[in-house]
């Protein structure tokens, strides 16, 4: 028994001591990121947002999600806009913007038919590029 104590306790402390993993607190660290292509944890992490609002929170039609795209350098490009734009933003800021612009908006009919049938759902319309 007390030969497994040993190994167990040596995994532990290496477990502690792991690095955390570091993504941009700011556009200013992204930038700097993209720089030194040092950018793939943040991307991650953005990618990971909105595959999450794709999974519990997209109401729309298109197959690659409210992006339209799975291209991660699209992501990155339109990034490196925004905190050109918002330069005291933060991913977490830029991210939840581009899916709230982004998002299908569920349009309900105008008028309640008495007869009871169904009203035709309204198209739902082309979304641009992200970085159009």
């Amino acid at each position: 028994m007390k030969y497994l104590f040993l190994p167990m306790a040596l995994l532990m402390t290496t477990c502690l001591h792991a690095a955390p993993l570091t993504i941009s607190l700011d556009c200013a660290e992204w930038q700097k990121a993209r720089q030194e292509n040092n950018y793939h944890n943040a991307l991650s992490w953005l990618q990971g947002y909105v595959t999450a609002y794709n999974q519990y929170e997209y109401a729309g039609h298109d197959p690659e999600g409210v992006l339209g795209t799975r291209d991660s350098e699209a992501v990155a490009q339109w990034m490196d806009n925004y905190c050109k734009r918002h330069k005291a933003s933060t991913p977490r800021e830029a991210i939840e913007s581009l899916v709230e612009e982004r998002q299908h908006v569920k349009k309900a009919c105008p008028v309640r038919r008495q007869s009871g049938r169904p009203c035709i759902p309204a198209e739902e319309e082309e979304k641009p590029d992200i970085n159009e």
